[in-house]
């Protein structure tokens, strides 16, 4: 959980108190404010992933949950950014059929190898991954899976300038938000 007592110059008192004239003027306010600033965080999110690992920005973005909280005790606001989801399909990764058989997959980029038992199928339901047998004989197949969006996140840097582009992009909407509402423009 990310929170924002004071962003930059700007704190939360004076702006309660430049739009005191204005009924739910602030509630509104920093509420577009940690909307975006959420928005910024996905988009993050996602161009880390993308520069990690051969899986696209979207795959990443579908896999997180925003919740903000602009009455928040203390003078401060909140923005919880949950990164949710399991291991995702092998086939969401750079894979393609080995010319010595099996499957070339590479997760990480500058790394990877090839999974000789394994085969790319659809099955009947539509579901599409990269496959291996189990053992000698024909069935039981199982899927293979790379790692889930949270582990793939799960990086004290990233958290770290996660947090900091919310609390720049905070700080840049809240005041676009106040002059917003001042020129008569909320909801």
């Amino acid at each position: 959980m990310i929170e924002v007592a004071e962003v930059g110059t700007v704190k939360l008192d004076r702006i309660a108190a430049v739009l005191a004239g204005i009924p739910g003027g602030m509630r509104e306010a920093i509420d577009n404010a940690l909307k975006r600033a959420a928005a910024r965080s996905k988009t993050e999110a996602g161009r880390y992933v993308a520069n990690e690992y051969t899986m696209s920005q979207g795959n990443v973005r579908k896999n997180v949950q925003v919740r903000t909280d602009a009455t928040g005790g203390g003078g401060s606001v909140s923005l919880n950014i949950v990164f949710r989801g399991t291991a995702i399909k092998l086939i969401e990764f750079k894979t393609r059929a080995s010319k010595t058989g099996g499957v070339y997959a590479q997760v990480k980029k500058g790394g990877g190898g090839t999974l000789g038992s394994a085969f790319e199928a659809s099955m009947k339901s539509g579901h599409k991954n990269i496959f291996a047998r189990v053992g000698t004989k024909r069935l039981p197949i199982e899927g293979k899976y790379g790692p889930s969006v949270p582990s793939m996140i799960a990086n004290e840097t990233i958290v770290e300038s996660m947090t900091e582009t919310v609390r720049e992009e905070f700080d840049r909407r809240i005041e676009h938000e106040v002059y917003r509402l001042l020129n008569g423009f909320g909801g």
